[in-house]
């Protein structure tokens, strides 16, 4: 139930009315503030409840109330805005015996770490007059607090270079665009990147890049007790490196399945976008090792896997697409029986045979592997991967064989297919089979 003060009317600086009818003008502007805050607080608990029942929601209600939030959302950020700034200006965390981080943090503890530090970023900036138009494109509600706090992180690198005029210039320039509703975040990133190349110094530039060539490293982490999940943690040294793996992440290789696709395979692509970049990455790197002389790579790496006959030429339509066994790598690695068929249609992966007394029947045939000539051939014959619908193009594809090479298939045109890696994956779990013609493969997919 709303408590009723009287006629007041407050307007805000995007000139809205806010609280008529609710507040008296004898009313002190702390308890206006104040009693505004609690009653949203009450209204937005209100809404919480009422939201509940969501799925009795119409779409173009739901739509409505999602705008809704987003408003309400930007109003309690610049709200937060304007009391850490005045809050830092007071000096009340210093009063407190604290940092005023740990003072914000103490009574916004529903703040994200991130944003968090944002607003102190922006709340400390908001000290100086100069930094006025990065505070009221954030209070006004053009820019975000983030790209604001984006802002002055790179302000503050190129401040000492600068003259105060042309540092008062700057700020302008980045808050203009911080605030122009055409650009987007990468736009914003871009001035404020040109700006930084020009202001700063050149040996500061080689300072800053020799600093981080340092800061490269490689290194793994398990994510479990027993080591059976592992990542791989890597910092860039160089902005290019960063960017080149930035490029694979976001290339076509890392692209959800078309309708085209999904319809053809009657297979949802049910990745997760960072599955989808590792895929991507998992790629690329494969390609760096491959055996096939004829791909733009680099030095091949070859290795050595141990496993018996019967497990290698095991058959996965007899086995429902789940074959056990597996073969170890010289180092004592274990590698599933499926993944040493389906490498060992290009990478080069010399599968070390052995009989039923352990003796090697087979150190693998080099001669398997796709020629320069032969992927030519197949890149204008298939012109990318062959399943429907399948965008990526023949330079990320590997050469299938169709009958699998562990079984007898010759490393012939008409029994190569070109496939991308996931998909490559999915016809060896699938145990599918095609018909190659001189027009292209038809794969039998049901």
């Amino acid at each position: 139930m709303r408590e009723s003060w009287g006629g007041e009317v407050l307007r805000t600086s995007a000139g809205a009315l806010v609280g008529e009818g609710s507040w008296p003008a004898a009313r002190l502007p702390g308890e206006r503030v104040v009693g505004c805050l609690r009653e949203a607080g009450r209204e937005a608990t209100l809404a919480d409840l009422a939201a509940q029942d969501v799925a009795l929601v119409q779409d173009v209600e739901l739509d409505a109330a999602l705008g809704a939030v987003s408003v309400v959302a930007g109003a309690v950020e610049r709200a937060r805005v304007r009391l850490a700034v005045e809050a830092a200006g007071r000096g009340l965390p210093t009063a407190a015996g604290m940092t005023l981080t740990d003072w914000l943090r103490a009574r916004c503890p529903e703040v994200p770490r991130g944003v968090l530090h944002d607003l102190v970023r922006l709340a400390r900036a908001g000290q100086e007059g100069v930094h006025a138009p990065l505070l009221e494109g954030v209070l006004s509600g053009g820019m975000p607090l983030a790209r604001a706090a984006s802002l002055h992180r790179a302000l503050a690198r190129i401040r000492g270079a600068l003259s105060p005029q042309d540092y008062e210039q700057a700020v302008g320039l980045l808050a203009d665009a911080g605030c122009n509703p055409v650009f987007e975040e990468a736009d914003v990133a871009r001035v404020s990147g040109r700006l930084l190349a020009a202001c700063l110094p050149e040996k500061e530039h080689e300072e800053r890049r020799r600093a981080q060539h340092q800061l490269r490293d490689v290194h793994e982490s398990s994510l479990a007790d027993d080591g059976s999940v592992q990542r791989i943690i890597m910092t860039f040294g160089e902005d290019g490196d960063y960017q080149a793996v930035r490029a694979i992440l976001r290339s076509p290789l890392a692209a959800p399945a078309t309708a085209v696709e999904v319809e053809a395979t009657g297979q949802q692509d049910t990745r997760t976008p960072g599955q989808r970049r590792y895929d991507a990455l998992m790629t690329v790197l494969r390609r760096g090792v491959a055996g096939t002389r004829g791909e733009p790579t680099t030095p091949k790496a070859t290795v050595v896997v141990t496993m018996d006959l019967d497990t290698l030429r095991a058959d996965l339509a007899d086995t429902g697409g789940l074959v056990p066994g597996c073969g170890a790598t010289l180092e004592g690695d274990l590698v599933a029986a499926e993944s040493v068929r389906r490498l060992a249609c290009e990478a080069d992966l010399v599968p070390m045979v052995l009989g039923s007394e352990g003796e090697v029947l087979d150190q693998g045939r080099r001669q398997r592997l796709v020629t320069p000539g032969q992927r030519l051939r197949l890149a204008v014959r298939d012109r990318g991967c062959t399943i429907p619908g399948c965008t990526v193009p023949a330079t990320w594809c590997e050469a299938h064989h169709i009958l699998p090479w562990a079984r007898g298939g010759r490393s012939d045109l008409s029994n190569y297919a070109l496939l991308c890696p996931r998909h490559h994956t999915w016809v060896h779990d699938k145990g599918l089979t095609a018909t190659i013609t001189t027009h292209g493969t038809t794969w039998h997919l049901r």
